[in-house]
C-alpha cells in the first residue's frame, strides 16, 4: 500500500513537472481566433492583429519573426541556431508595446516576451496582463512592422510576403551557460487582402 501511493505521487510530480513551464501562442484578429492550418500557416488579412502568448510557470518567451527562415526551419528541427548566444541577441522592444510592432528580424536577432512583476515593472505586452491562477496572457497588439535592419516602419496594410515566427522557450540560463531548448512553436504569417 505505501509503495503504490509513493508510486502515485512520484507520477503525480511528474506529471506537474512536465506542465509546470510551457507556453502558447494564438492570434487574434476582428474579434476572431484565427487558426493555424496543419502546417503552421496563419492567414491573416491586411489589418490590424493581436497575438496572446500564455505563460504557464515560465518567465518568458523568445521570437524571432523573419522574412528569412533560417531560424524557422531550425526550429522546425529542435535546433535553434547558434543557440547558446541566443540571450546575447535580444532586441529591445518598447514596454508596455507602446509602438504595437512586431519587429522584424535577421537570425541574429531574437525578441523575448516576459512578464516578471517581482524584478521588473514592465513588460514588453500590451498594458494589461490577463492572469489565470499561475498562468498569464498577455497580448500584442500589431499595427505595424519594424524593420530592424532597415530601421524602417511598415503598416501591417503593406506587407506583402510571409513572415515566418519562431517561438521558444528555454531551461536553464543563457547567462550562467546552462540553457537547453524547451519547447518550439513556429507558424508562417500569410497577409491576405
Amino acid at each position: 500500500m505505501i509503495f503504490r501511493i509513493s508510486l502515485l505521487i512520484y507520477g503525480f510530480s511528474i506529471l506537474i513537472s512536465a506542465k509546470a513551464q510551457n507556453f502558447s501562442i494564438e492570434f487574434h484578429q476582428q474579434e476572431l481566433t484565427i487558426q493555424p492550418d496543419s502546417l503552421g500557416r496563419v492567414y491573416l488579412k491586411k489589418l490590424p492583429f493581436e497575438v496572446y502568448t500564455t505563460l504557464d510557470h515560465l518567465d518568458g518567451v523568445f521570437i524571432n519573426c523573419s522574412q528569412e527562415s533560417t531560424v524557422y526551419n531550425g526550429a522546425l528541427q529542435g535546433q535553434i541556431p547558434d543557440f547558446e548566444k541566443v540571450g546575447w541577441k535580444v532586441s529591445v522592444e518598447a514596454a508596455f508595446n507602446e509602438e504595437r510592432e512586431l519587429f522584424i528580424q535577421s537570425q541574429d536577432s531574437y525578441c523575448y516576451w516576459f512578464y516578471d512583476p517581482k524584478n521588473y515593472d514592465w513588460h514588453r505586452f500590451d498594458p494589461v496582463i490577463i492572469r489565470k491562477g499561475k498562468a498569464i496572457t498577455g497580448t500584442k497588439q500589431i499595427i505595424q512592422f519594424y524593420q530592424i535592419e532597415e530601421k524602417r516602419t511598415i503598416p501591417v496594410s503593406d506587407i506583402a510576403w510571409p513572415l515566418y515566427l519562431s517561438c521558444f522557450s528555454v531551461k536553464g540560463s543563457f547567462k550562467e551557460k546552462n540553457a537547453v531548448l524547451n519547447q518550439v512553436q513556429t507558424f508562417q504569417l500569410i497577409f491576405e487582402d
